[in-house]
């Protein structure tokens, strides 16, 4: 027995040390130390959670990560529907914390910047909803981690987003087999940046739809560190809720492995909200770069346009056409080759700097440094726009010819969940629907007034003017047959106090949470519905909707025609 577990103890040393000695000799090469970048290239952290949704640590938590990562700036991304007030930018040790917020909406996750206050509503459910919602409270949005390996994490959206994740850090490793993700485990403990970088790959497939995005209008590219600090089981997509069984990778470790690079004309202020204002608007300008610091670090590069008179730098948009050179160089490593890229083709490379002379044809223009061993770029600018920005499609006011007036009020009826309120009434010249939401856990809580159709009108768009006792949005629906409830085709609009005339396309009205593209029929449409539901309004919510002039519309018919009913 004495000598069995003498062999077993030296057999387990054995594997013990063969393993130890198989991790040292694949371990991922130790990060290379740069000279120091100037004191107007500040580095920070984008796209990070906290305790406050799935993260396992306090702002203070974070903050004190990135000053162990000698980073300048945070920006934390909880997830969330807008209406929490967003946290006053602030220093912590030293570092700006600037708060943000991560909404998932039908297409996918978006993360809105420059909110300066709460959302009176909750924001999701349609992209271009909220993006529309994110842009009149002043911010701008950047669609996140838009090639997930994970299906519902990807972005689907055909709206136009000001910003895009090229890279995002808690995608890479979602696509690895299990001994990959167990080497690199192992790795982790003795090298922990070097090993989370080791397994990015080329974002292919994001740099490519970056590229055709910068085409139609200006985005900026980030790389998202999308930090949680937690290995957790038992999470809700709904609440983001989760527990954590293993605190890794760390925000310290994560911070020391991507970072966004920002070129300022001075060095920052100490005052958080002057500081803040002017890192989003370097950020939201494309004066910015994306930097894998566990390559190199701290990592700098020189990206511009020039011709006899001018020169440009990145972000900038050039209105002239006309023979430029584009250039980038890097002061180090030396064995750094840098790309000129054009419309997301290569155009011109070299060690250390890389010149081309554009040919005179609008065209987007941005530059990747790459270094030895690494299939990730180790550097990606943003792009210098030569050229005008491809005019958009005109979007011509919608006019439509009145098909039939719903204008009986009597006819409006009330609908509504089983314990929430809907009480419709006519006042003055208007329709109106008090509305009380039933307090509580999500429950399909939801209160509408509706019009009922017999199919005997052809129309093609619903008019109405709305206005409501507080800033709300309402889901405008025409439902036929079909389910257990109908059909419900919808299109969601914005409204407040002041009286607002819409007029909704039903080629715009989405079945739904459905991906589909069937569009509504007429001649099987059997109510036209204005809907409060829990898309964009809280549980326990009240208040008054007031509608009037509404009609269905098409197109205008032929001379002498008349179809009005």
């Amino acid at each position: 027995m004495r000598r069995l577990r003498r062999n077993l103890l030296i057999t387990t040393v054995a594997v013990v040390a063969a393993v130890v000695l198989y991790l040292g000799l694949t371990l991922p090469p130790a990060t290379r130390h740069l000279p120091a970048a100037p004191a107007t290239t500040i580095f920070g952290a984008y796209h990070i959670h906290t305790s406050r949704s799935d993260g396992s640590g306090s702002l203070a938590d974070v903050a004190s990560a990135a000053a162990q990562a000698a980073l300048q700036f945070v920006i934390v991304t909880d997830h969330g529907d807008a209406t929490r007030p967003p946290e006053p930018p602030h220093y912590l040790h030293e570092v700006l914390v600037i708060d943000a917020v991560e909404i998932s909406t039908m297409s996918g996750h978006l993360i809105a910047l420059g909110l300066k206050d709460a959302s009176p509503y909750p924001l999701g459910a349609e992209a271009r909803d909220a993006l529309e919602d994110v842009h009149r409270m002043g911010g701008w949005a950047v669609a996140a981690h838009p090639d997930s390996p994970h299906a519902g994490l990807r972005w689907r959206g055909d709206d136009l987003v000001e910003g895009f994740e090229w890279l995002n850090a808690d995608s890479e490793w979602r696509d690895e087999r299990a001994v990959r993700l167990l080497l690199t485990l192992g790795h982790y403990f003795f090298r922990p940046s070097e090993s989370i970088a080791s397994i990015f790959d080329r974002p292919a497939a994001s740099l490519r739809r970056w590229d055709d995005l910068s085409k139609r209008q200006n985005v900026v590219g980030l790389a998202g560190v999308d930090a949680h600090a937690k290995i957790a089981v038992d999470e809700d997509a709904v609440t983001q809720e989760s527990r954590t069984i293993f605190a890794r990778p760390s925000y310290k470790d994560m911070f020391r492995t991507v970072a966004q690079g920002v070129e300022l004309k001075a060095p920052l202020t100490g005052d958080a909200a002057r500081d803040a204002a002017t890192i989003l608007t370097a950020l939201r300008t494309g004066n910015t770069y994306s930097v894998v610091r566990a390559i190199a670090e701290p990592g700098q590069i020189r990206f511009f346009a020039t011709d006899a008179s001018r020169t440009a730098g990145m972000g900038e948009s050039l209105e002239s056409s006309g023979a430029w050179t584009i250039g980038a160089s890097v002061p180090a490593p030396a064995d750094a080759t840098v790309v000129l890229i054009r419309d997301g083709e290569e155009v011109a490379s070299g060690t250390g700097s890389a010149t081309f002379k554009t040919g005179g044809a609008p065209a987007i223009y941005r530059a990747e440094v790459r270094l030895p061993g690494a299939a990730v770029p180790w550097i990606v600018t943003n792009p210098i726009r030569i050229g005008p920005v491809a005019a958009a499609a005109p979007v011509l006011p919608q006019t439509v010819h009145v098909v039939r007036r719903l204008d009986n009020p009597a006819t409006w009826s009330a609908e509504k969940h089983s314990t929430s309120l809907s009480d419709v009434r006519v006042d003055g010249g208007e329709v109106a629907m008090a509305f009380r939401l039933t307090p509580g856990p999500l429950d399909g809580q939801y209160a509408a007034m509706a019009y009922p159709l017999d199919g005997r009108d052809d129309f093609t768009a619903i008019a109405a003017t709305l206005r409501a006792s507080a800033p709300m949005r309402i889901s405008v629906q025409v439902r036929q047959p079909g389910g257990s409830d109908g059909e419900r085709w919808q299109r969601s609009v914005y409204i407040d106090q002041t009286p607002r005339e819409v007029t909704l396309s039903l080629q715009d009205f989405r079945l739904g949470e459905a991906t589909t593209d069937r569009k509504p029929t007429p001649a099987l449409v059997r109510s036209v519905l204005f809907v409060v539901d829990t898309w964009h309004t809280k549980p326990g919510t009240s208040g008054t909707v007031w509608l009037s002039g509404v009609s269905l519309g098409a197109p205008a018919p032929a001379a002498g025609v008349k179809s009005v009913r």
